[in-house]
């Protein structure tokens, strides 16, 4: 296949570009390359990287430091540039474009003797053609990997060096004039190493194998085609960053590059943004340098601080002292605030929707489902303004749906918990999801609730097993129930035992009953559902545990454990999926919405969505493990009192969806914010609390200011004197 060329450089192996698609910017490469627009011209024209100024890639400082393998135009680059050493006469000055930023057009002369191999003539070469790999290997005991010319990358320095070590003399014809780096590497020569052509499944890749040390060898029979070597530039939110010194920023434009004089640089500021202006009074060169790119008029470091803040739910405020601490700059909240209400909610608003709905339609062909409930509060106590309802699926361990409502929505934060669950199974049954049974806890509106709209409800086993652990643990501190101690942690587990090993309700009762024969020595009972105990039969070590017959302590625990409403609960109770993962998902909450940080209502809806993202991407974790053997750390929870608990330890989580929303930001909101601002503007936003308040002027509150120690203490002690009930 015929190797792509340079119009004007036939012998140019640096980065080629084709004629652009658009119609408008071709025009300008044809008038470029002909002095004007041919009616007839071939398809496959194309021009090097020496035709164009450095501001016409969008990569050039990664390609020059070795980082790229390939030079990327920007759109609407056109070609400006024409040396005379490989393009024949200079062309007029409407085609060189500004003379402060194109490419030096001299040429450097360079003699290089090659001493390892003693059959290789004295060759006298330009710039352009001095590293062209044109060496033959005739039984020398170097390979050609070594003789080549190699281009060797540094990280700990800037400087990029080509050549040889050994045996190499340059002398430089034009000492006066210095080829800058980024001219001859953006025009000369192409990257070291060139990445392998992927092949289709139809082709097969033809068997060469050629020795370098061959002396048929000749690198330039074999070509590529380099259309298909094209590397597609990375997403500008995916690209790594830097913190950079603004001293060593200063350091680029201090002299100009053309004839090192020292150069007038201003520099303007906005947020993460820094933008440097260079100028040189002596020769005329002008350059602009930004740090980051540009979204229409807005910074798009600033957009992603504030983006990735709000994603992984941190907090602006804790972000900007960590900033400061550092002096590294920043924008401030109110841009933080604008970022957030025209580009960073909608987006979540939208993509919430989005996954909600794929999970919905997953689920519809299964027919009834089983789902947990539970209600978290934004602040401690019986005062919480915002409460979430949260529903989960139990078999995937998704979240279906959450709900967010407002205490003035209700009539008082006791309401909050029935409206939420109203509102997340109205969901689920407008989109076509029956609920077989749903696990709650045993909140006496949630049972009359559900009862009255014939959905199966279960208990949470370890709702009723902590409320019940509290009142015997209060029981075993009495002096006639100390036998009750060693019996705690039995009684709990006898909880569990019972509503895991059965299928119905009169079972369960049947099991927790037999409890009152067991704690006296007795394992046969008189309930045909469980007849006798199915430990096995043996003496025990220590009789002195046993309850005695008519005993103050056995009848103080049979009230207790035996009553009717403990009957009820029991029959009530979950015997296969608990409510445990809701209270995980709540926990996880405290990373994305504190309960000491104040939100308003969007943005706690806001958090509560990414909460649930993540949670429903790192739900069903694995175990990790070492070497084939499952990792476990050791705990002492304060509820156990010293004992020593494992904890599985899970594999590290992934932030995919973090990704998936800068995606969307960037793309699609950014671009046209209008039809996700109206999807968020469809969520209804109840009044403030304080709106049902008459709101007094700012002259009368402060008048009525008055501080319990603003008076004298002679004045105090005389209005206690006068009127003891005082309180001013």
């Amino acid at each position: 296949m015929p190797r792509k060329r340079c119009y004007f450089h036939p012998d140019c192996r640096s980065t080629l570009f084709r004629l652009p698609r658009d119609v408008g910017v071709r025009d300008h490469w044809l008038h470029f390359i002909f002095n004007s627009v041919p009616h007839d011209y071939h398809p496959n024209l194309a021009l090097c990287a020496a035709h164009f100024t450095e501001e016409s890639f969008h990569n050039l400082r990664e390609f020059n430091a070795g980082f790229a393998h390939r030079l990327v135009l920007k759109d609407g680059a056109v070609p400006t540039l024409k040396t005379e050493a490989a393009c024949g006469p200079q062309p007029t000055t409407s085609q060189q474009g500004s003379s402060s930023q194109e490419f030096p057009t001299t040429s450097t002369l360079v003699t290089t003797h090659e001493f390892g191999c003693q059959s290789d003539p004295i060759e006298t070469k330009t710039v352009a053609t001095a590293m062209k790999p044109n060496i033959r290997s005739v039984g020398t005991q170097l390979s050609m990997g070594t003789l080549r010319n190699c281009h060797f990358r540094s990280k700990g320095i800037q400087t990029t060096f080509y050549g040889h070590d050994v045996g190499t003399q340059t002398t430089e014809m034009f000492p006066d004039v210095q080829l800058s780096s980024t001219a001859v590497r953006g025009s000369v020569f192409r990257p070291s190493k060139r990445p392998r052509l992927v092949l289709d499944d139809e082709e097969e890749e033809p068997e060469l194998h050629v020795e370098p040390n061959d002396s048929t060898y000749n690198p330039d029979s074999v070509v590529t085609e380099e259309s298909e070597l094209t590397i597609e530039p990375q997403p500008e939110h995916s690209e790594n960053k830097y913190i950079v010194f603004e001293s060593c920023l200063r350091e680029l434009f201090v002299s100009c590059p053309v004839c090192k004089t020292k150069c007038v640089v201003q520099s303007r500021r906005r947020g993460t943004f820094v933008a440097f202006t260079q100028l040189c009074e002596k020769c005329n060169y002008h350059r602009q340098w930004q740090s980051q790119p540009m979204l229409g008029s807005t910074p798009l470091g600033n957009l992603l601080l504030s983006a990735a803040t709000y994603f992984t739910g941190g907090s602006f405020k804790q972000l900007e002292k960590i900033f400061k601490a550092m002096k590294l700059q920043i924008m401030q909240f109110v841009t933080f605030r604008i970022h957030a209400r025209n580009f960073i909610e909608p987006t979540i608003i939208h993509k919430w929707n989005r996954d909600q709905l794929n999970l919905i339609r997953q689920l519809q062909q299964r027919g009834n489902i089983a789902v947990a409930g539970d209600m978290r509060a934004d602040t401690p106590g019986h005062s919480a303004k915002f409460g979430s309802y949260t529903i989960m699926h139990m078999e995937t361990n998704k979240i279906l749906d959450l709900q967010l409502v407002q205490s003035n929505e209700v009539g008082g934060s006791y309401h909050i918990e029935k409206e939420g669950l109203k509102r997340c199974l109205d969901k689920l049954e407008s989109n076509g999801l029956a609920v077989d049974y749903i696990v709650t806890d045993r909140h006496p509106q949630i049972q009359k609730y559900l009862r009255d709209r014939n959905i199966t409800q279960f208990y949470n086993v370890w709702h009723f097993e902590k409320g019940l652990s509290k009142k015997l643990d209060k029981l075993s501190k009495m002096k006639d129930c100390e036998v009750l101690k060693k019996w705690l942690h039995g009684i709990k587990n006898h909880v569990y035992w019972s509503a895991s090993s059965s299928e119905s309700g009169p079972e369960k009762v049947a099991k927790w009953t037999s409890l009152q024969n067991h704690i006296q020595n007795v394992h046969v009972h008189d309930n045909h559902l469980f007849p006798k105990c199915e430990h096995p039969d043996k003496v025990s070590r220590d009789p002195t545990k046993w309850f005695q017959p008519g005993s103050i302590a056995l009848h103080r625990v049979e009230k207790l454990l035996y009553n009717k409403r403990v009957l009820k609960d029991i029959e009530k109770l979950s015997h296969h999926f608990q409510k445990s993962s809701p209270e995980a998902f709540h926990s996880l909450i405290l990373r994305f919405a504190p309960k000491n940080v104040i939100f308003p209502f969007i943005g706690m809806l806001c958090r509560l969505y990414l909460a649930a993202m993540h949670y429903n991407e790192n739900a069903n974790r694995e175990q990790a493990t070492t070497e084939g053997q499952a990792v476990y750390k050791f705990i002492f929870p304060k509820s156990k009192k010293g004992e020593c608990t494992a904890k599985p330890v899970k594999i590290e989580p992934t932030y995919i969806y973090v990704d998936d929303l800068m995606s969307l930001l960037l793309h699609k909101v950014f671009v046209d914010p209008t039809p996700y601002a109206e999807e968020l503007h469809t969520i209804p936003i109840p009044p403030p609390l304080s709106s049902q308040f008459e709101n007094p002027s700012k002259e009368e509150v402060t008048a009525h200011r008055v501080s319990q120690f603003s008076r004298g203490v002679a004045a105090t002690q005389h209005t206690v004197q006068l009127d003891p009930a005082n309180n001013t």
